[in-house]
């Protein structure tokens, strides 16, 4: 994929024409001359550091492992070939990104946004933690505790490697990629399983997944990860100018489409069409956003098979449903532990021994269920404590992306292409992330912590670039490693 420089005020007078050795060499004297002249204690304040430029920040080991880790993550490699098992292929290339990230120049804190979603995830970290403390079930509460932790650790990777506009198409073209693997492997295992006879009915109540193995293979989990992809697709497609990336994200769109359509789960066809909606009511008059909206509907009138519409008519009655009803039961049951106890709920985790042991109603199913919602979730086994910092959290992603657009100004069309629409996109697959997820216990799953991440890497990178208020200006990073800083 072609870097997006053109699509930058590199080109732009008074930009650096030349970066050697980290020193920006021969700038329009005009504008050198417009610039407010600091003052002479400015200096001491700030010790001259050799300047880089956020979009020449390319390759690094940072970078190249959080690609692996995207890959690995996303391919379930550990769960399809035993050998990375012993290996602990995933952890290896975690811990290559935090070296990375710990001797690459440091990069500027963006404006006290960033900071307050530090804050608040340090919040839901502690929380947790003390949960898991009074928790019936140990083993679940500190093995969810770690699964808190290692997504806190990617978001925070993300956010502090992922921070240049070449960077960000990179990561989208794998990310994206990936799930088109997944998208379109569900769509051939749906007319497989036409061809060979399976009954609809069938089809439409277990749906189909991404493989055999991983959370993806689960239909209702792929739903949620296609309600993330989906509207990324297309808003980047509404916002791409060159032609390659063009069809790159058009295959994309339309393949997540029909993945959502056939896979068999209400709630990723429900979170399409109220981000497909979302994305229409965000800008009416704009003609791509519409279309996304009523080109979606008639796949759903027509290309959604019988069974699947069945299904959907038969959730108007959920007493008569028992997907609905079984649904409904562990929402009841989510909330009584909720009232039970509020502040810290039953412990992370520990929603399934909770309901077996003293929350399933009679005649109900004691097994270990899980609740069937993040929203649930977080109420029944974080409690208030845990609950709030999670919202807070949402709240915090879409402050961070509004404040990423409104660094462009109206005119900038040719700057607004990509970062704007990726700003807009990710505010979509957040609105399709909270939708989808409010039928699926999906909160220690990738999607959340990859859109926070990567909302605050663009954050930074936009922010940055203008911190001084002239658009061709670039910000000064220093060289100095992370290890090396005792103060940032």
């Amino acid at each position: 994929m072609r870097d997006d420089k053109d699509m930058t005020d590199s080109a732009k007078p008074g930009r650096a024409l030349e970066i050697q050795g980290g020193v920006a060499l021969g700038k329009n004297d005009a504008m050198q001359d417009a610039r407010p002249k600091p003052s002479p204690g400015a200096a001491l304040e700030n010790p001259p550091a050799d300047p880089l430029q956020l979009s020449e920040l390319r390759w690094s080991l940072g970078f190249v492992a959080m690609l692996l880790y995207l890959f690995v993550e996303y391919m379930r490699l550990s769960a399809q070939y035993p050998i990375f098992q012993a290996v602990h292929i995933g952890k290896i290339v975690v811990g290559l990104a935090v070296l990375g990230w710990l001797v690459a120049p440091r990069v500027r804190r963006a404006g006290p946004a960033v900071q307050a979603a530090d804050i608040v995830l340090g919040v839901l970290v502690l929380t947790t933690t003390i949960s898991a403390i009074f928790a019936r079930d140990q083993e679940s509460a500190w093995n969810t505790v770690l699964d808190l932790l290692r997504w806190a650790l990617i978001y925070f990777l993300i956010g502090r490697i992922i921070v240049s506009s070449w960077r960000h198409r990179i990561f989208m073209f794998l990310f994206l990629l990936l799930n088109l693997k997944m998208a379109q492997a569900t769509i051939r295992s749906f007319h497989s399983a036409k061809q060979f006879g399976e009954s609809a009915e069938a089809m439409a109540k277990f749906g189909f997944g991404a493989g055999s193995v991983g959370f993806f293979a689960n239909a209702g989990d792929f739903g949620v990860a296609m309600c993330v992809v989906w509207p990324l697709a297309g808003i980047l497609l509404l916002g791409e100018s060159k032609k390659l990336p063009r069809l790159f994200f058009l295959i994309s769109f339309l393949a997540y489409s029909g993945a959502i359509v056939v896979c068999g789960s209400r709630g990723a066809v429900l979170g399409a069409v109220i981000t497909a909606a979302a994305a229409w009511a965000r800008n009416p008059r704009r003609l791509g956003a519409v279309l996304i909206f009523l080109l979606f509907i008639p796949g759903i009138i027509y290309v959604l098979p019988q069974a699947s519409k069945q299904r959907w008519q038969s959730a108007a009655n959920w007493q008569e449903d028992k997907t609905a009803s079984q649904r409904l039961s562990l929402w009841m049951a989510g909330l009584r532990m909720f009232r039970d106890h509020p502040l810290l709920g039953v412990g992370p985790g520990n929603f399934p021994s909770s309901y077996s042991g003293k929350y399933a109603g009679p005649g109900e199913d004691p097994s270990g269920w899980v609740p069937h919602s993040i929203y649930i979730e977080a109420l029944s086994e974080l409690g208030l404590a845990g609950t709030i910092p999670v919202l807070l959290l949402i709240l915090l992603c879409f402050r961070l992306n509004s404040g990423t657009r409104k660094r462009f100004l109206p005119s900038d069309r040719k700057q607004r292409g990509f970062e704007f629409s990726l700003a807009l996109g990710l505010d979509l697959a957040l609105v399709g992330y909270m939708v989808s997820g409010a039928f699926l216990a999906v909160l220690y799953y990738p999607h959340l912590w990859i859109i926070l991440g990567l909302s605050m890497g663009l954050h930074t990178a936009v922010t940055n670039r203008r911190v001084s208020g002239l658009p061709g200006d670039s910000p000064q990073i220093s060289t100095v490693p992370m290890s090396l800083q005792r103060q940032g």
